[in-house]
């Protein structure tokens, strides 16, 4: 076995990162795994003014559960 089949068989995939698409007050929400163990959720309302360009509001970040997410968000 040569060096660079060696590196190949060692290296690992990096874990998949969780995604919910959800509502939330009635409108369009995403909750995303960033990293392990750290939720975030946004909710689409392009009307509001604290929205970004992309109409997307963040409702908060740091959950390290989608369960935890949910309840606090009120994600569904």
């Amino acid at each position: 076995m040569d060096s660079d089949n060696l590196l190949t068989a060692t290296q690992s995939e990096p874990p998949a990162l969780g995604r919910h698409y959800g509502s939330c007050d009635g409108k369009a929400a995403l909750a995303r795994e960033t990293s392990p163990g750290n939720w975030q959720v946004k909710v689409r309302d392009p009307i509001n003014r604290l929205a970004g360009h992309d109409g997307w509001m963040m409702l908060g970040t740091g959950w390290s559960t989608l369960d935890e997410a949910r309840k606090a968000t009120g994600l569904s």
